[in-house]
């Protein structure tokens, strides 16, 4: 009866990692599919993106644009400090990873109270 009780062992994982290859099939094409679409909206913006550096260049070469000697400002003063929400998603995204994103709370404030 041992190697029948190994055989069965084997088919549960043959089966489990058949189940899991499906699973990973799956989220491969739904992925390709997502990234078919996101380069479609791409080459459709970029028209767009295209005249938004027109229109940057022609202000820069008309001798318009602003002095940068004096208005470059960190990064974390241009945003206003923790208060302002970007409103980039991505933005959001890392300034909650880094621990600089308006809702997040300094850890160490509340972890005496427990």
């Amino acid at each position: 009866m041992k190697p029948q009780g190994n055989v069965e062992i084997y088919r549960v994982a043959f089966d489990a990692a058949n189940s899991e290859l499906a699973e990973i099939s799956a989220e491969f094409e739904r992925l390709r599919i997502r990234k078919e679409h996101i380069e479609k909206l791409v080459q459709v913006l970029q028209p767009l993106i295209a005249e938004g550096e027109e229109t940057v260049e022609r202000t820069s070469v008309a001798g318009s644009a602003p002095n940068t000697e004096n208005t470059a400002e960190s990064p974390i003063e241009a945003r206003g400090g923790s208060e302002a929400v970007p409103a980039d998603p991505f933005q959001r995204r890392i300034d909650h990873v880094l621990g600089i994103g308006g809702g997040i709370r300094d850890v160490r404030k509340y972890s005496r109270q427990f």
